[in-house]
């Protein structure tokens, strides 16, 4: 099972990223998506004990309270293997910059291109058929 955290303030973002997931991994297996509209939540969410592994976690930068880089940085703290994609609808070097800074393990723009996403997880999580 592949168990994906999103984190993004747009409930229509949820709803985009589960439809393309359900399709994708009605191919490649079971899927376990969780979805938070704030940073706070995903960190509750990490910290609980109860949890199956996180093999990937898909973060907006600008959201209200706690941006993106800011919950990278505190994921990486709580555990530096949990792979992080940076997203955002603002495409700027400085902000690429700073992903890549922070440890991101990937950037992607707005509106994301879901077979760009689908190859980079396939690179990056072993778990997936190539």
């Amino acid at each position: 099972m592949i168990h994906i955290v999103i984190v993004d303030d747009e409930a229509d973002t949820h709803l985009l990223y589960k439809l393309k997931f359900k399709k994708l991994f009605a191919t490649l297996g079971e899927l376990n998506l969780v979805s938070f509209l704030g940073a706070q939540e995903c960190l509750d969410y990490l910290q609980r004990k109860d949890i199956p592994h996180v093999d990937l976690v898909l973060s907006d930068i600008n959201m209200p309270g706690m941006d993106g880089f800011e919950l990278l940085q505190k994921i990486h703290e709580m555990d530096s293997t949990i792979p992080v994609y940076m997203v955002s609808a603002y495409e700027s070097p400085e902000y690429r910059i700073k992903a890549d800074s922070l440890g991101a393990s990937r950037f992607l723009s707005k509106p994301v291109d879901f077979h760009l996403l689908v190859e980079m997880l396939r690179k990056d999580l072993t778990i997936l058929p190539s």
